[in-house]
């Protein structure tokens, strides 16, 4: 009897992911089916253990964590505008659908924008419309006349460019805005969201300022305000760092070390994108990657995949950064020098999308209608996870997470997720109640 309820016993955590990764490499890899996801996420994926413990979201209350964003942003914000040159602007939310403005991300079709229709049609409070089926080709005309495709925005990149010519800025001079998209391609995990917060600058060159050295120029600013952004808010809530602990005292190094891609390939050969640029941030602890989008010269895959009409693929790249707690690769900003006529031809032409030349953004491009540009993102959550020291990128935002992600990072993992709704592990970490509470209805002595 005893043999027959263990064969039915509920397998531990532990079990379920051995049982995972086992289906992984014997089957699903064997048969070209990796994109499989398997449970909502691998444990391998979390923090070590042993880095849990100095989680400052077991320091800080919840109104701490918030109060200590907010600095961070007002920091990173003022020095955005000083030291690039910029100056705030209104950001959108979405775009019309087929003008090539959006960002396409990888350009897969996994990674395509939220879309939805805008009827522009009077419609009064209660009314429901008669379903389409049942209109009359007369009336779906009427209806659909003004009717707008629209998609959320994914990035500003490219919009950002239309607005310096708008706004007529000189060289040197640029915009910034705070954006948030959401991108329904990304699963979640500690690092990632669906929904994507960040600073979206740019900034008008000249020509003869489409370098390499000119990106550099603009990666050390942009690191300095990150630095300078470590030491202010340690400064200010010092609780941050577990006393005694080894990650406290990990700092971001003052000087980023500047590698291609091509180096990166060369340096760790026989490891995949990820796993070499975890290596190269645990050397060096902050690097900016030259050169994101073309193939490697022996063939094998970019180090990433690109949109072909945003950045020139010779002149971009992303800052990545040891992540105290995680002990893994941490990107916190994209950016590049934007493409020309002549290179955004031949990235279209790369990635088989020649039918897209003659969308509006891509003309403007080709026809020298734009100017030129230098731009990027940091990513606001990113950053805020990385400067707070937690260990999910959703302690510091409302990101939307499946509840099976709630069940996983609750318990003795002790990660405060920040909930858009109700769930049934609301309450799931006491210790930050408690924390959050006046100390007067605590201590009711």
């Amino acid at each position: 009897m005893t043999e027959i309820i263990d064969q039915f016993k509920i397998p531990t955590e532990e079990e379920k992911h051995r049982a995972w990764r086992d289906f992984r490499v014997n089957y699903l890899l064997p048969h070209g089916k990796e994109w499989f996801s398997g449970p909502y996420m691998p444990m391998e994926v979390l923090p070590p253990k042993e880095n849990w413990e100095a989680n400052s979201t077991h320091r800080l209350s919840r109104k701490d964590v918030q109060k200590a964003s907010t600095k961070i942003k007002r920091f990173v914000g003022r020095r955005l505008e000083s030291d690039l040159n910029v100056f705030e602007h209104t950001a959108p939310i979405a775009f019309a659908h087929g003008t090539g403005v959006n960002d396409e991300l990888d350009g897969s079709e996994s990674k395509a924008p939220v879309s939805f229709l805008v009827p522009n049609q009077f419609i009064p409070r209660g009314i429901e419309p008669k379903p389409m089926e049942e209109l009359t080709p007369d009336e779906r005309q009427v209806l659909t006349q003004y009717q707008m495709k629209c998609e959320v925005i994914q990035s500003l990149a490219k919009w950002k460019r239309i607005m310096l010519a708008r706004l007529g800025v000189d060289v040197g001079e640029g915009i910034y805005s705070t954006s948030t998209s959401i991108r329904k391609g990304y699963k979640g995990d500690v690092t990632h969201s669906v929904i994507a917060d960040q600073w979206d600058y740019e900034i008008r060159i000249s020509e003869e300022e489409r370098t390499v050295e000119t990106l550099k120029k603009y990666v050390r600013i942009i690191w300095k305000i990150v630095t300078d952004a470590e030491d202010y808010i340690l400064r200010e809530y010092p609780d941050i760092l577990l006393p005694g602990h080894p990650t406290s005292d990990i700092r971001l190094p003052k000087e980023i070390t500047f590698l291609t891609s091509e180096e990166l390939h060369a340096k760790y050969p026989k490891m995949d994108a990820h796993e070499r640029e975890t290596a190269a941030v645990r050397e060096y602890g902050a690097i900016f990657i030259i050169g994101m989008g073309w193939p490697m010269k022996d063939g094998s895959a970019p180090e990433e995949v690109r949109a072909p009409a945003y950045d020139d693929w010779n002149m971009n790249g992303d800052i990545m950064v040891l992540h105290p707690l995680t002990g893994y690769r941490h990107e916190i900003s994209s950016m590049g020098i934007r493409v020309d006529s002549e290179s955004i031809i031949a990235q279209l032409k790369h990635r088989g999308m020649e039918d897209k030349i003659e969308l509006p953004f891509n003309a403007a491009v080709i026809n020298n209608e734009l100017p030129f540009s230098y731009g990027g993102g940091i990513g606001i959550s990113r950053l805020l996870m990385l400067l707070l020291r937690t260990c999910h990128i959703g302690e510091v935002q409302c990101g939307l997470w499946h509840d099976e992600h709630f069940r996983q990072v609750s318990g003795e993992v002790g990660i405060d997720l920040i909930p858009d709704r109700i769930i049934g592990c609301l309450n799931w970490n006491e210790s930050k109640l408690h924390a959050d509470a006046p100390k007067e209805a605590a201590d009711p002595q």
